[in-house]
């Protein structure tokens, strides 16, 4: 596999996500353009609210925490052998492996052959080195800034224009932005300068075949439910989008009114579980909630039905600031010319093939995506985390920026 191309970058920093997220707290402060409300909704009849931060002891399970029925036992047509004790010794012996590797590697309920590839991941990382003094001063508290990050401004936050191929490669070439090839099967973590993992190219599962055949299928799905859908003007007219195509959005959030990710899990446990552990308070807290998907730790999603769900260089900044969003993007695209993710802030422009996962802080890195053909079909599924309630900036950020992992804690 081929990351980029071209001579290594020499400029006089690396990108720090912690000083990134510290500047945009700073001076979206400074300039009161806080996007929450500055009192609280009248909570009165409500129970206390959720704490930010809690120390959750690893749990094995994902949410929800509803327990699995237990595997039948076996109907024995007489009493059991000499053969049957030695199975169940050897099944208690393979669970108790790896139970203890489990442990040693700090995350509960993930096997081995997945830890054994995370570390295969490890191998191969793109450090991201630019001057963090060029980085676009914005600051999301709890969720990121409405102000726009490109050369117009509008209301709504939005921004700039979706670049063509010809710009991309100018941009490669004469920018300093770095061309990603990647094929979109295998993980690679994208790190800062302080090795913290704040973003994964997350590729596909092993069974790439069968993998294709379910997001071809979603992508058919979600081209024919597209043109019988109904929606609303803002959804088919939202601030993400160059051209209008529908956007719906599904999940609860705070004040907005708006399949468990095992690459999350593995490239950024401790976040994982700060999420796993507010998807459980809130469930608590309301148990008639109905959730998008079983077994996620994503309140929220939304939809993108294309036919060129493509978007313009902006921020979400009704995310969690410091929260990563899974972005998935099925269609009939050729890659090579088309439907690049652009994280501007990181300088990188990556081949995103049909298909292929990749997660990233979407509150505070900008991105966008290149145009594809006129008669190729892209669309996109997002799984986000919606902003919470409202606690003190002044560490805010410094917890958040806690739960990444670092490229040397998961190596150990």
């Amino acid at each position: 596999m081929v990351i980029g191309h071209g001579p290594a970058l020499s400029t006089p920093e690396y990108f720090d996500v912690a000083e990134c997220l510290a500047r945009r707290i700073t001076e979206q402060e400074a300039a009161h353009t806080l996007d929450e409300p500055e009192d609280p909704p009248d909570d009165s009849e409500d129970p206390d609210p959720l704490p930010f931060w809690i120390n959750p002891t690893p749990s094995t399970s994902f949410y929800p925490l509803s327990p699995a029925p237990p595997p039948p036992r076996r109907m024995y047509d007489g009493p059991p052998t000499e053969m049957d004790y030695k199975k169940e010794g050897s099944k208690r012996r393979r669970a108790r492996k790896r139970a203890e590797e489990q442990e040693r590697n700090g995350i509960p309920g993930v096997k081995a052959i997945h830890l054994k590839r995370q570390k295969q991941a490890l191998g191969a990382t793109i450090q991201v080195n630019i001057d963090v003094n060029d980085l676009p001063r914005t600051k999301p508290a709890w969720i990121g800034k409405r102000n726009p990050q490109d050369d117009h401004t509008f209301e709504d936050g939005m921004g700039g224009r979706i670049y063509t191929e010809g710009e991309i490669r100018e941009l490669t070439g004469e920018d300093g932005m770095r061309y990603i090839n990647w094929l979109g099967v295998l993980s690679i973590p994208i790190i800062d300068a302080h090795g913290r993992i704040i973003a994964v190219l997350g590729g596909t599962p092993r069974d790439v075949e069968g993998w294709r055949a379910i997001t071809d299928r979603a992508a058919t799905l979600m081209e024919t439910k597209a043109t019988r859908l109904r929606h609303t003007e803002d959804q088919l007219h939202h601030r993400r989008a160059q051209e209008p195509y529908p956007s719906v959005d599904r999940g609860p959030s705070y004040g907005g009114g708006q399949t468990e990710p095992l690459l999350f899990r593995i490239f950024a446990p401790m976040l994982f579980l700060y999420y796993q552990m507010q998807m459980e308070l809130l469930r608590s807290w309301n148990p008639s909630m109905v959730w998008n998907v079983v077994f996620t730790v994503f309140a929220a999603c939304t939809f993108n039905f294309g036919p060129h769900a493509l978007t313009v260089p902006h921020l979400d900044f009704g995310n969690l600031a410091w929260g990563w969003c899974v972005i998935t993007a099925p269609g009939r695209f050729n890659p090579d010319r088309g439907g690049h993710l652009i994280l501007w802030d990181l300088k990188l422009v990556i081949r995103f093939p049909p298909g292929s996962t990749i997660l990233i802080p979407s509150a505070i890195i900008r991105h966008s995506n290149s145009p594809i053909a006129a008669d190729e079909f892209r669309c996109s599924f997002v799984q986000e985390e919606k902003r919470e309630r409202m606690e003190e900036s002044k560490t805010r950020w410094e917890k958040g920026v806690a739960m990444y992992s670092t490229i040397d804690s998961l190596r150990t």
